[in-house]
């Protein structure tokens, strides 16, 4: 391996004891929680006392310390988060990892200097989105995991930012920040660090689940053997998961990576990995998505560990070990105070201690030197070292090692020095950019559906088919944009072939829609040349700051999230606008793995890829868009939600948006003119079989 392309190893700290195993294992920098807006809540995390020992600790050993800030956040939430963006800053931390783009807009405004990574949770699998978060601010981004190798090395080729990725450990089924099923199923947000792993329960495609059947439970992924191939990909950090996992299992999974990292052989290799899999292992060695389609599902962790193991790998982590190599250099002139100079890099200090005496008897230069070299608990060691000193100069033990504990403190402090926090920091202020018409928005997948739509009263009609690489559909409803209504085109949660990315761009560029739906980031550049630009509900709007700089951004509508309750819609609607999905089957999940697949082969399925069960029987319907690089599956909400009679309580929205996946042309129609009469102010009859969703249901 080419040492002169170096790639940093970065390891998972979810508590104190899992933060030192990854420090005195061999990581470069480590990724960790605090109390708050963290998408581990139930992992150990720090507190703010805590926090500022960490930083301390990893710095002093020269580690860097990222702090995941990665949830989305409730308006109530925004100041306390800018605090706490001045509190983190001023502990001196290297990054903060943020998927809110509103939050992202607030830190980047108030403090400059705070280093902005983009999580893993905003989704971005492609050279747009990487790009996108270069202009927000970013100075890296963590990519989806869904992404091949050969698209990581064109991202990392043409971002011109920093491109992070994970190489080992768990696999979520579903594309990051994109997943809604343990908030559906119980008001735990994924994307509020709350996740209740539903996914890791027993589900079955086509019926109801054997005592095996886990068809969400993605097996876990294993990047030790091809580190040289994402550094060669470009990638400047592999990111190990873990801060939900034991500190043995951090130690195990930082040895063997800072050991493929350091150009260890195979045998090495294969012992550090045997290792991990004993510690934890959830469907062995795998590559996720870099060189296939994610790995099996059916997976079920085994945590079993010998005892002898655990103990071997706490040993690697009892003493302190890691040390910043120093220079140091001493001066001993009879009659002067005694110095000495230390210095770590481009950083020095030196320090002047008492006079020094003249000698009654011959003193012994080596013995002086080797205690001045005698660095024990500190975090340094000599790599350089030199002493002048008369040959009748005389100091006390004391004395000398009270000048080299003096050059210790003050070489750390400068190490740990820490920046002046902003003084007057304030949320931006916000601009109505809402119009309240209320229009009728019906997405749809076929061409039926969107003719039942127009006909029972839509103003538009969002496409979302099932191939963006056919025309007939958008072709055949080209005469009701004559009749005053629009078509729009509605794009993929998750794209990231150029194959795909070039097939959507010829459709758009084809005249046959008056604009287009964005749900990535990384999608506002193929759709800005068009009269109208919506930010979908896969994009997390979730509090005023986020739709304002979505409105910022070039987007011309904001579609609210799905996880947010009536007060909290109302209150952003109130001051920026936006637009709120009144009917549809929730898409819970975005899968780059197709669990029918898997089980029966490919159905060259168009559109309806067939349903899923879980353990309490209930059926999710599965709808599959086919893209160049394979399908992506859509988990549908085992009932629609349906808000139609409930949301003329809300301040006037821009927009009503209405979902169609499996739904007839008649069940089409028939939603949409109950949409009609709320419009009209005819309240309509409270739905059946259905559910009001998070209307009044707020996640935690």
């Amino acid at each position: 391996m080419d040492q002169n392309k170096r790639i940093t190893l970065l390891s998972p700290a979810g508590s104190r004891e899992s933060l030192i195993a990854a420090v005195q294992n061999g990581a470069d920098a480590v990724y960790l929680g605090g109390s708050a807006f963290n998408a581990r809540r139930f992992a150990g995390n720090f507190t703010d006392e805590e926090l500022g020992w960490a930083v301390d600790y990893c710095h002093a050993r020269g580690v860097e310390v990222n702090v995941t800030f990665n949830t989305l956040l409730f308006d109530k939430e925004l100041e306390d988060a800018l605090s706490y963006g001045c509190f983190l800053y001023g502990l001196g931390v290297d990054s903060v990892i943020v998927q809110d783009i509103g939050l992202a807009r607030i830190l980047r405004e108030n403090i400059p200097g705070l280093i902005l990574h983009a999580s893993t949770q905003m989704g971005i699998c492609d050279l747009e989105g990487a790009l996108q978060a270069k202009d927000m601010g970013f100075s890296r981004v963590v990519l989806a995991r869904e992404v091949p190798m050969h698209e990581v090395k064109y991202i990392c080729k043409n971002a011109g930012i920093e491109v992070e990725t994970f190489a080992h450990g768990a696999m979520c089924m579903s594309v990051s920040g994109a997943c809604l099923f343990s908030s559906m199923a119980g008001e735990r947000s994924g994307n509020r660090g709350t996740c209740a792993q539903p996914c890791r329960k027993r589900a079955a495609t086509g019926g109801h689940p054997r005592e095996n059947d886990y068809a969400l439970s993605l097996s876990d992924l294993c990047m030790l053997s091809y580190v040289k191939e994402l550094r060669d990909a470009g990638v400047c950090c592999i990111k190990l998961e873990g801060r939900m996992k034991r500190p043995e299992y951090v130690a195990a999974a930082t040895r063997a990576y800072r050991a493929a990292i350091d150009g260890a052989d195979e045998k090495t290799l294969a012992a550090r990995k045997r290792d991990v899999f004993r510690i934890f292992n959830r469907g062995g060695d795998r590559t996720g998505y870099y060189y296939g389609d994610g790995g099996i599902t059916g997976c079920i962790a085994k945590a079993e560990p010998r005892e002898t193991l655990l103990h071997e790998m706490q040993d690697t982590y009892a003493a302190d070990s890691r040390k910043r190599s120093v220079s140091m250099h001493a001066t001993l002139a009879v009659g002067t105070p005694a110095s000495l100079m230390m210095k770590h890099k481009d950083i020095c200090v030196e320090t002047e201690g008492d006079i020094v005496l003249p000698a009654e008897k011959p003193q012994d230069k080596e013995r002086y030197a080797q205690q001045l070299q005698k660095l024990g608990i500190t975090p340094f060691s000599a790599a350089d070292f030199t002493l002048d000193m008369d040959e009748n100069a005389f100091l006390p033990m004391g004395k000398l090692n009270a000048l080299r504990r003096e050059a210790c403190d003050a070489l750390l402090a400068k190490l740990l020095q820490h920046p002046e926090v902003p003084h007057a920091v304030a949320l931006p202020e916000t601009v109505y950019r809402g119009n309240g018409k209320g229009v009728i928005s019906a997405l749809v997948c076929t061409e039926a559906q969107a003719k039942a739509a127009f006909a029972a009263g839509a103003d538009e009609v969002l496409l979302q088919p099932v191939n963006y690489g056919e025309v007939t559909a958008a072709t055949a409803l080209q005469p009701y944009r004559t009749a005053g209504k629009k078509l729009l085109l509605s794009l993929p949660a998750s794209l990231i072939s150029r194959e795909e990315h070039a097939r959507i761009e010829k459709l758009l560029a084809s005249g046959l829609f008056d604009g287009a739906e964005a749900n990535n980031i990384g999608q506002l550049s193929m759709i800005k040349h068009l009269p109208l630009k919506i930010a979908g509900s896969t994009m997390n709007a979730f509090n005023i700051q986020c739709v304002a700089h979505y409105y910022r951004l070039g987007f011309d509508r904001v579609v609210l999230s799905q996880e947010l309750t009536k007060p909290q819609m109302r209150d952003i609607l109130v001051k920026t606008g936006g637009a709120v999905t009144v009917y549809g089957r929730v898409q819970m999940m975005q899968l780059r793995h197709c669990p029918v697949k898997e089980r029966e082969g490919c159905k060259n399925c168009i559109g309806d890829a067939g349903t899923l069960v879980d353990e309490a029987g209930r059926i999710f319907p599965l709808a599959n868009i086919r893209q160049a690089e394979g399908c992506l599956v859509r988990v549908l909400n085992c009932t629609p939600t349906d808000i139609v009679d409930l949301y003329y309580a809300l301040p006037p929205v821009d927009a009503a948006l209405l979902a169609f996946y499996t739904e007839t042309p008649d069940e089409v129609a028939a939603a949409v003119s109950r949409a009609a009469d709320a419009r009209m102010g005819r309240k309509p009859e409270p739905p059946v079989g259905a559910t009001r969703g998070h209307w009044s249901r707020a996640v935690e």
